[in-house]
């Protein structure tokens, strides 16, 4: 039987044979993983998403290959301006943006068109046009394989900074697994990007309809991000 290719699970098509891999759709796939992963004694599996931009090596990975395919979205009201909304991590960062869009919550707009999954982008803390996930992070839940059990970080736990994160370098301790995001019922954030404001025809400090915001930074070129 041909081994399966990393090639065939990143967006660049690079990479050689995996071992095994182990596709994670529910909670109850994620802790037959951990059991598996436990039993066979391997200190954590190469985690993988959509594979955006993953840059692979032609030797493959010999060990256990976390292939997350979990979607979902569920949003509860913490006031009259604010909801929480969590979000498995393989859910795709562009479908949440245009989500956010249609329930008019704002936070995560300038976000639109970022390639990858929700579980990846607090890794770089993901951004675009004056727009972050820090800005908006609550907590995630993340599975420590140092100490073998699911956590939950509140976001100053996560230290996110400019494109980075504690689990940046740590790669191999965490699998992130849910993302719960604070966004607002209201316009759009503050435009600070010029370039942006400029496309959107108003001023740096406006406020859009959160829809507009989307629908520009979606169709804007990425090389444009800051």
């Amino acid at each position: 039987m041909p081994h399966l290719m990393l090639a065939s699970l990143t967006t660049l098509r690079l990479g050689g044979p995996v071992g095994e891999p182990l596709y994670v759709s529910d909670h109850d796939d994620w802790q037959e993983l951990v059991h598996t992963v436990g039993r066979r004694e391997e200190y954590s599996p190469l985690t993988l998403g959509h594979g955006s931009n993953v840059i692979a090596s032609d030797t493959g990975h010999p060990g256990t290959v976390a292939v997350m395919n979990t979607r979902g979205i569920t949003a509860k009201r913490h006031d009259d301006n604010t909801a929480l909304v969590t979000v498995l991590a393989s859910h795709p960062l562009t479908d949440l943006t245009t989500w956010a869009a249609t329930e008019h919550l704002a936070g995560i707009e300038c976000l639109a068109g970022i390639p990858g999954t929700v579980g990846a982008a607090p890794v770089q803390n993901a951004g675009a046009y004056g727009q972050q996930v820090g800005d908006t992070l609550d907590h995630l839940t993340a599975w420590d394989w140092d100490m073998d059990r699911l956590r939950t970080l509140p976001a100053q736990a996560c230290r996110l900074r400019h494109r980075n994160s504690r689990f940046k370098h740590d790669p191999g301790r965490w699998t992130i697994l849910t993302v719960t995001f604070r966004l607002t019922r209201s316009p759009a954030a503050p435009i600070s990007y010029q370039p942006l404001a400029e496309e959107l025809g108003v001023q740096p400090g406006t406020r859009p309809p959160v829809s507009e915001v989307t629908h520009c930074s979606a169709s804007r070129p990425r090389s444009t991000c800051c």
